[in-house]
C-alpha cells in the first residue's frame, strides 16, 4: 500500500540521489561549467538543491539534521548523498504531523508561510534544479539520467512491464 505523502519524498530524495550519482564521474571543469539561463554551474546547483532541502525540513521541525548552506565550501558528492538521505528520510518522518500552523521565515523579509507552501516549493523547487543540471550535461554532450516519476516507478517496483 502506497505510503502518500511519503511516497513523493522519496521519489525526490530518489531522484536527488540519482543525479549525485551520475555527476560523481566528472570532471571539475565539467562540474563547473554552466549555461545560460540556469542557477550556477553543476557543483553550486547540486549543493543549492540539497541545502535548501535541508532548509525546508528543518523549518517544518526535522531537526537532526545538519544544516548546510549553499555558500559553504564544496562537501564532496558523499557528504551532499547522505544529506539528501537524512533529509528525505525527515521528509516522511515529519509528513504525518505537519499541520496548517504557520511557520515564520525570511530573514530581511519575513513571512507567515503555512507548510504546504514549504512542500510544493521543495518539489517545485528540486525539480525545476534538476532540469537545469540535465540541461548543462545534454551541452556537455552527456546523457543526462532519467528521474521521471514513470523511471522512479520502474526503480521503485511500483511499476512493472506485463
Amino acid at each position: 500500500m502506497p505510503e502518500l505523502p511519503g511516497d513523493f519524498f522519496r521519489q525526490n530524495e530518489w531522484a536527488n540521489l540519482r543525479l549525485i550519482d551520475a555527476c560523481r564521474a566528472l570532471t571539475d571543469e565539467q562540474l563547473d561549467a554552466t549555461v545560460e539561463g540556469v542557477y550556477g554551474s553543476i557543483r553550486a546547483t547540486l549543493q543549492h538543491i540539497v541545502s535548501s532541502e535541508t532548509g525546508y525540513a528543518i523549518r517544518l521541525g526535522a531537526d537532526s539534521i545538519p544544516k548546510l548552506k549553499w555558500d559553504d565550501p564544496w562537501p564532496g558528492f558523499d557528504r551532499l548523498a547522505e544529506l539528501a538521505k537524512l533529509t528525505g528520510t525527515a521528509f516522511v518522518e515529519v509528513s504525518g504531523s505537519v499541520t496548517d500552523e504557520p511557520i515564520r521565515v525570511g530573514t530581511k523579509q519575513q513571512y507567515d508561510v503555512e507548510p504546504v507552501v514549504l512542500l510544493t516549493q521543495m518539489f517545485n523547487h528540486g525539480t525545476e534544479h534538476r532540469s537545469q543540471v540535465a540541461t548543462i550535461l545534454t551541452t556537455l554532450g552527456i546523457e543526462p539520467p532519467e528521474l521521471s516519476g514513470w523511471e522512479w516507478g520502474l526503480a521503485s517496483d511500483r511499476m512493472r512491464k506485463v
